[in-house]
Order: structure tokens, then C-alpha cells, then sequence
């Protein structure tokens, strides 16, 4: 079995088809522990720059082990923008449903922290991402918005573990997504959350379910 493929949560990111996108009728639900028969988890994780449009960061090789840190910001006026790139590949054929998913524990645990406009909106990419993707040769990919999703405050939601399912979407073996800032672009805001593997069997993230 890939390495990439768990039976756990994690983060992750792909190349996603405008077509390959299924209207789900919640598309930020909140529910308390997580039932998935499987999960991929990311093969890529970038941070991207719209002030350094040539500037890319690397996030996944701290992902295996254990700590993931998740940044997307903006300024006033849609300024300052700092997106987020998830790829995921392999994921098995005929094993649906498929839902893009974040997993949490208890935020005040999680390193979160968030100001301002805080909506995050997920976004489809319309072709192959580049080996290193920049903001300035993936803009032309970023296609239609397919959900947004809030991580709750810790004074908003104590529960130990979450789910937060985005959206359903059909099978691709590589999907790709990009995340943003979204609702107000007039509105400055942040949310960064930065959380270390410290449930046993619990590794918290971004995610592609499958079978659940």
C-alpha cells in the first residue's frame, strides 16, 4: 500500500478538474470524531506569495513528522495575499464517496490563531500544477470556488476532535487544491493553525477520504 494512502487524516493537495467537482449541499459541516475507511494524504504543500510571485515554500516535509502548520492571509484590499496549495496523488479508483475533509482536536491545544476576516475559501485548479508552484504560474489555474470552511476559535468549540467535511468530489487519481482568504477581499484577516501528531493514532490535517 502507498505510503501516501492511511487509514488516518493528514494534510494533503491535488489537481482537481472543474468538472470533477460534486455540489454538496453542506459545505462546511461539523460533527465530532471521523468514520473514513481511508484517507490520502498530501504529496505536496506549498506556501505561495502574491508580494514574491516567483516565491514558493515547501511545507510538506514536516508533514510526516507529525506537524503541519496551515497559513493563508490577506491585507486590506486583497494585499499582502498568502495562499496555500494541497496536492494528493494515488488515490484509489472506485472507492467513493470522496470528501475533502480537515481534522482537528481541541484548538487551544492547536497552535490557532486567526484575526479578521477568517472565512477560508477552497478552490479548484483547472490544469497540472508545476513542480514548484509559485504564484505566478499557478494564478491561471485557480478555478471555480467549491466551498469554505471556518475552524472554530477555541473559546467557540472545546470538543477534543473534529471533522469538518468541505466538499464531495469525484475520483481523480491527482487532485490539486488551492486555499485563500475569501467572503470579504475588501477585509484584511489570517488563520494559521500549526498542531503536532500528540494523540496516539490521531494525525490531525487536511485530507481526501475515501469509502466512508
Amino acid at each position: 500500500m502507498s505510503p501516501l494512502i492511511k487509514s488516518s487524516l493528514f494534510l494533503g493537495v491535488s489537481t482537481l478538474a472543474l468538472s470533477s467537482v460534486i455540489p454538496c449541499g453542506n459545505q462546511v459541516a461539523l460533527e465530532a470524531g471521523a468514520v473514513a475507511a481511508g484517507s490520502v494524504v498530501p504529496s505536496g504543500f506549498w506556501q505561495i506569495y502574491q508580494q514574491d510571485t516567483q516565491r514558493s515554500t515547501n511545507l510538506f516535509p514536516s508533514a510526516p513528522n507529525g506537524t503541519a502548520t496551515f497559513a493563508v492571509s490577506q491585507g486590506a484590499d486583497a494585499t499582502n495575499q498568502l495562499d496555500l496549495i494541497a496536492t494528493f496523488t494515488n488515490i484509489p479508483k472506485g472507492q467513493g464517496p470522496y470528501q475533502i475533509e480537515f481534522l482537528y482536536s481541541n484548538p487551544a491545544r492547536a497552535g490557532y490563531s486567526s484575526g479578521g476576516n477568517d472565512v477560508i475559501g477552497t478552490f479548484a485548479t483547472t490544469g497540472a500544477l508545476p513542480t514548484k508552484p509559485t504564484w505566478a504560474n499557478v494564478d491561471k489555474l485557480k478555478g471555480s470556488l467549491i466551498g469554505t470552511f471556518h475552524l472554530p476559535r477555541s473559546d467557540e468549540d472545546p470538543t477534543h476532535i473534529h471533522r469538518i467535511i468541505i466538499n464531495s468530489v469525484t475520483w481523480s487519481s491527482t487532485i490539486s487544491l488551492r486555499f485563500s482568504i475569501t467572503n470579504d477581499n475588501s477585509k484584511a484577516g489570517f488563520v494559521r493553525w500549526s498542531q503536532n501528531n500528540d494523540i496516539v493514532g490521531f494525525e490531525p490535517g487536511l485530507s481526501i477520504t475515501y469509502g466512508g
